[in-house]
């Protein structure tokens, strides 16, 4: 997996990193005067030693001159911080033209998935940032004239009357489009819980009353379509307990496969349920069909796949495939 570069100390980049750390660190401080060195340290992601050095340099900034009563004024006494006098060094940094563009786009992805109760946070946020970033010309509005974000699509209200279903305790119907059988179909299921993973919408439901949380399947709300709330009651709600780095249950498959993959090839640690095991091989948990259509998809990058049954489901898999094709050549 690959890491980020840690800046050299001393660099231009370090320089400017630990020059904005400092500068918020003095806007939290004015904003938190009772929190300790250790809170704060631990707020920005720095040692208490590393924080204490970077504001007693502080201390020697200020006013050209740079004479007594010109320099910034603060005092460490233990594990508190004083702010007496910083010359205006605590007020909030200004957003740069490329962070509030990335907050604004951040903002409407983030409205995409919200409901209609919980836009309007979206929306003050939003209002707030535009003003944050006014150039101070007259726009002829104020702040109340702001348009509010809104999704461009449909996946906030699936995603709302997907979440009225579970309260409601009805049975949902949809058309989905499967990604592993490339076919739009109608579903009818109990719905259990609806939550946002990774800023995507997803329903976890079943399809008979007797089934258990382990039967339930996961639906991605970006593949739904014509949902409807049933007039059918459904049964009480089989919650799932959602891991945050395991939420779809990868690493406790019961059957798991290796691969090996091309040099090329191990962007997939970033980006697919795939783990590091050495080299260039990885593991990968035995899904059934749609990892055998894994290893077709990427079978140019591919150079080995144990054990040998997968192999022979994915030969199978493949002589199915071109037979198909000519029959119809």
């Amino acid at each position: 997996m690959t890491t980020r570069a840690v800046p050299r100390k001393g660099s231009r980049k370090s320089t400017l990193i630990q020059l904005r750390r400092v500068l918020s660190v003095l806007a939290w401080l004015r904003a938190h005067p009772d929190a300790s060195l250790m809170t704060t340290a631990d707020r920005f992601g720095v040692s208490v030693p590393q924080l204490t050095e970077e504001l007693t340099r502080v201390q020697e900034s200020g006013l050209p001159g740079l004479l007594p009563g010109s320099l910034v004024d603060l005092t460490v006494t233990g594990a508190r911080v004083t702010l007496n006098d910083t010359f205006g060094l605590d007020r909030p940094l200004a957003l740069t033209d490329a962070e509030a563009d990335t907050l604004q786009l951040n903002l409407e992805k983030l409205a995409s998935i919200l409901t209609d109760g919980e836009q309007d946070d979206a929306d003050t946020a939003a209002t707030r940032l535009r003003a944050l970033v006014e150039t101070g010309e007259d726009s002829g509005a104020d702040s109340g004239d702001v348009a509010p974000v809104r999704p461009a699509g449909p996946g906030a209200g699936v995603l709302a009357q997907l979440r009225r279903a579970v309260a409601a305790r009805r049975w949902v119907r949809f058309s989905y489009l499967s990604v592993s059988s490339d076919s739009l179909t109608t579903r009818e299921l109990i719905p259990d819980q609806a939550s946002v993973l990774d800023g995507v919408g997803y329903l976890w439901g079943r399809t008979d009353a007797d089934q258990t949380a382990a039967d339930q399947r996961c639906f991605a709300v970006t593949r739904m379509d014509t949902v409807e709330i049933l007039d059918r009651p459904a049964p009480a709600a089989l919650p799932r307990e959602i891991d945050a780095e395991d939420p779809f249950g990868f690493r406790t498959a019961e059957q798991w496969a290796e691969l090996e993959l091309t040099e090329k090839a191990m962007w997939m640690l970033e980006y697919l349920p795939v783990w590091h095991i050495d080299g260039t091989r990885v593991e990968i948990p035995d899904t059934g069909a749609w990892l055998e259509r894994f290893i077709l998809a990427y079978a140019p990058e591919i150079t080995a796949v144990v054990p040998d049954t997968l192999a022979g489901r994915v030969g199978q898999r493949s002589s199915a495939a071109l037979a198909a094709y000519r029959r119809l050549a």
